[in-house]
């Protein structure tokens, strides 16, 4: 019988640091024996559960950014098929009402996260009067989809989006002491 994997669960641990006399927070996520590190924007408010995270930037009423999880049965490379079907709910995901619904951009890889490739989708619509822009960044990491998403008005956008793309770079996997020890074990035993 086979354990079944807990998956990365997106529930932050804070911790605050000071660098260059600036204060920074490091959010931490679990993922099996693996600790996952982040660091949000700075000044911008978070919560989260298993599945999601939410960032706010201050004073901005409707921007948001949001990183969501998603188990998949087996690893899946971002493929040509992939990034349609990707596309497709992307743009069906928009919220109801959503008008003059335009596809901006489509980037592969405009950055790696943690060594795998990814793929951004940015669209822009109307709403309520409003025009509005929104991003998600795909990348697939063994069984698990991660989805980093932004949402805003089309004038606060553009510094916004790149202050939460930034922070994605951040992103990276740290093995525990247990996990490290457990794999030294392993390849020492294999050159016996």
């Amino acid at each position: 019988m086979f354990a079944a994997r807990a998956g990365i669960d997106l529930t932050p641990e804070v911790r605050e640091y000071t660098a260059e006399g600036m204060k920074f927070q490091q959010l931490t996520f679990h993922e099996n024996k693996q600790r996952i590190e982040y660091e949000p924007p700075q000044t911008w408010i978070f919560d989260g559960g298993a599945a999601e995270l939410h960032l706010k930037p201050p004073k901005k009423t409707f921007a948001e950014a949001v990183i969501a999880v998603t188990q998949l049965s087996k690893p899946q490379p971002l493929d040509e098929n992939l990034r349609a079907s990707l596309k497709e709910n992307f743009v069906a995901s928009l919220p109801a009402g959503s008008q003059l619904v335009k596809v901006e951009q489509e980037i592969e890889s405009p950055l790696l996260l943690n060594g795998n490739p990814t793929f951004e989708i940015i669209v822009s619509y109307q709403l309520m009067g409003e025009k509005f822009l929104r991003s998600a960044l795909f990348a697939n990491v063994r069984d698990a989809q991660l989805t980093f998403r932004f949402s805003a008005r089309k004038d606060d956008f553009g510094q916004l989006h790149q202050e939460f793309r930034t922070s994605i770079l951040s992103w990276h996997w740290i093995e525990t002491a247990e996990t490290s020890a457990t794999t030294a074990s392993a390849a020492a035993s294999t050159t016996h």
